[in-house]
């Protein structure tokens, strides 16, 4: 067991925005906390990472308990990428250099640099080594952080919504990254996302969120149409495709087909 989170609860404003949530990660697994917006996903990541208090509850990372830990002693356990970085006047190479503090000494050593080149040819960042950060675009920017949670060698990856300003190439290429690290090195990875289709397709388990508390959680069989809808609100069909389960929108044909007739009727 990587991750055991047990009765995890927080309050914002004397508001329950997270209610006796526990789940458990395995080595080697890929989990999305899936949800609507505003039903606790970044709170519950940044509890996990200690960013956040919770007000009741226990996270355990192998057997400590992170809660207890230094931001120095978590930062060697979890790797975390936010769902906006902020921008600064470094190189890409130093930025990812960065997230090898935690394991530095005095000075940066063979190992260190050797585990920064590495990352930045896993992401395909070779071209932009000498860039300057804050000139660059927000899915280079994206790469940059994930491979600067890389570099930190953690037991956990957390990722808020890692592909939010990605065109659907760098989409598959991080995700594909993630879940290959994930899989070679045996850590383990949770992340949020509102792209289900993407979470399905990259995702071992998935927490499904609702008011706070889990709705349901387990693998691609609580991907249903009922469950779906209980969570989202939106009627779906669950097709497969390509052997993938493919969350459709009820009704999306009817609604192209009555936007497109009414687009002409204007037109005309």
């Amino acid at each position: 067991m990587i991750l055991d989170i047990n009765g995890v609860s927080f309050t914002y404003r004397s508001s329950d925005v997270l209610h006796d949530v526990s789940f458990a990660v395995q080595p080697g697994e890929v989990v999305s906390i899936l949800g609507p917006n505003g039903v606790g996903k970044t709170t519950l990541l940044r509890c996990i990472n200690t960013i956040l208090a919770p007000k009741t509850g226990e996270i355990l990372v192998g057997e400590d308990n992170i809660l207890s830990l230094s931001r120095m002693e978590v930062a060697r356990r979890i790797g975390y990428v936010a769902q906006q970085c902020e921008k600064a006047r470094l190189t890409v190479f130093d930025a990812i250099l960065l997230g090898r503090r935690p394991h530095m000494g005095w000075s940066v050593s063979e190992t260190d640099l050797k585990t920064v080149e590495s990352a930045i040819r896993m992401l395909e960042l070779e071209d932009l080594t000498l860039r300057y950060i804050d000139e660059m675009s927000g899915g280079e920017l994206q790469k940059v952080s994930i491979a600067r949670a890389l570099v930190q060698e953690p037991r956990l990856l957390l990722l808020d919504e890692p592909t939010s300003s990605l065109d659907l190439k760098n989409q598959i290429e991080i995700l594909s990254t993630v879940q290959a690290v994930v899989k070679s090195h045996q850590v383990s990875a949770v992340m949020t996302m509102h792209d289900l289709n993407l979470a399905i397709r990259f995702s071992d388990r998935f927490i499904l969120l609702k008011g706070g508390t889990i709705f349901e959680a387990g693998g691609r069989d609580v991907i249903r149409p009922e469950t779906i809808e209980a969570v989202y609100g939106l009627p779906v069909h669950v097709e497969t495709v390509a052997g993938h389960p493919v969350v459709i929108p009820d009704g999306i044909e009817k609604n192209v087909v009555h936007a497109a007739a009414h687009e002409q009727q204007h037109q005309t």
